[in-house]
């Protein structure tokens, strides 16, 4: 998650020196429930040590609304379809045809 805001915030920057002019806060979605909840609710209590020396960098990304975390299932993961080998079935074409509906908009090609 650290890394993600890093990257985030790298991006933001190089956009801000470019010109371009950055409105709202940038959206993350990750599939460990956990960890989205130890960067959103500011009385989590935090189990590892190494949770807690990313957590404050995070929260305060939270804070100036730069980021906002969000949980989604591992299922419904559109990067899921690019990271891992899906062997064919429903769940493949799920992931297939959610993600042509991110580039093309609405496609209804059957597979």
């Amino acid at each position: 998650m650290k890394m993600c805001c890093e990257y985030i915030g790298g991006l933001r920057y190089k956009f801000r020196m470019m010109g371009i002019p950055v409105y709202g806060p940038a959206y993350i979605q990750g599939d460990n429930k956990l960890v989205r909840c130890d960067t959103s609710i500011p009385d989590s209590t935090l189990k590892k040590k190494s949770q807690s020396i990313a957590y404050h960098f995070v929260r305060e990304g939270a804070a100036r609304d730069e980021w906002r975390t969000a949980y989604i299932n591992t299922h419904d993961n559109p990067a899921n379809l690019l990271m891992n080998v899906l062997p064919m079935g429903q769940k493949r074409r799920g992931f297939v045809k959610m993600l042509q509906h991110h580039i093309f908009g609405s496609f209804n090609d059957p597979l």
